[in-house]
This record gives structure tokens, sequence and C-alpha cells, in this order.
């Protein structure tokens, strides 16, 4: 029985910070396009998601409900709420704790609060966090043991490169992602197999 869970760092764009979901100002067109469809690819695929944020909860509380994101995110992570900011390896950790109860949900699509008694707990190497900051997201993840990939939503050339030079996956978007994990019939595990990103 091996798990699935994808955490995604969402740094809302309010003051200074910008995001994998959101466009450049909280007064355009919201969500990213990819965002929606992606979280129904996962949740299709009986794939857990989260997000893990340096921001408060209330973005969790408000913003993301807002933009059509809160139904499909199966937990969300705050700095402020659980008293570590990334790229410590806690928050991730907390993130874990929090993902786990959804991962063993025996009919997750039904309003039942069944879960199966036999389900193992969430490995660190079944996760695969993906964010858009290099020290942060990247390093933060792998560190606490996480499979890791970063966004390059602005076509950032360069920084895409330096990120891919220092061992970093890198996206155009979350469709890219989808696909690749498709395409490459993707199974998380341990960070070390030879089914990691690459």
């Amino acid at each position: 029985f091996l798990h699935t869970c994808i955490f995604i760092n969402t740094l809302i764009y309010l003051i200074i910070e910008f995001t994998l979901f959101l466009q450049y100002c909280l007064f355009t067109d919201g969500a990213f396009p990819d965002a929606i469809p992606f979280l129904k690819w996962c949740h299709r695929r009986g794939i857990a998601t989260g997000v893990i944020s340096n921001a408060d909860e209330r973005y969790g509380d408000s913003i993301l409900p807002m933009l059509g994101l809160g139904d499909d995110m199966n937990f969300l992570t705050f700095s402020k709420t659980v008293g570590f900011e990334k790229p410590g390896k806690e928050i991730f950790q907390a993130a874990m704790k929090q993902a786990e109860p959804w991962l063993c949900l025996v009919n997750p699509d039904k309003d039942e609060d069944s879960f199966n008694p036999h389900c193992p707990p969430l490995k660190p190497g079944e996760v695969l966090h993906i964010g858009n900051d290099f020290k942060k997201d990247y390093i933060g993840a792998k560190n606490a043991g996480f499979h890791a990939a970063l966004l390059d939503r602005y076509d950032e050339k360069e920084l895409a490169y330096s990120w891919r030079q220092k061992g970093a996956p890198v996206f155009k978007d979350l469709i890219d992602v989808a696909e690749y994990l498709g395409r490459e019939q993707f199974e998380l595990g341990p960070p070390q197999a030879s089914s990691s990103l690459r």
C-alpha cells in the first residue's frame, strides 16, 4: 500500500508574495487556469493535496475558498498555526500529520468518516512538494525527505536554469507536472528510488 500525497506551496499575493495559484494581484482573474484542473486530476487519482505556506491561516479561511480552491484541498498547513516556517522541516512534518487522515479514508468521495484501521503512516518519501522558491520549497522539502519540484510560471529562464543546475526539476505549470507524472507512470517512494523526479 503506497500513499500518494502532493503538497503545494501557495504564497498569496497581497503585499509582496506571489503564488502558484493566484495571478499577480488579488483583484485580477484569480486562480491560475491550471490550478483547479490539477487539483481535480489529483482527486480523481486519490492523491491528497494540501498547502504548506509561510502565510497566515486567513488565506485558507477566506481567500482560497473565494477563488474556488477550498473544496479541492484536503488540508492547509500555515506557519503561524504550527509555529515553524519553511524551509524548516518541522512545518513539512506538521503537514504530513495533517495529510494522513485524508489518505486513510475508505470512501473519500462520500460524506463518511470511515477510516481504514490498517492504514500505514505516511512516509516523507511518499510526498511530492511543488513550490516556487529554491530554498524554502525545494531545499526545505528535500531536507524533510520529500520529493520536490519547482514551477517557473513567469518564464524566468536564468532562474529556472540555475534551479536545474542545482538539481531541481522545474516545470512551467501544474499541467506540465500532471503530464510528467502520468507519462512517466510516476510512483512516489523513497527519494533515492529510480522513480524519483529528475
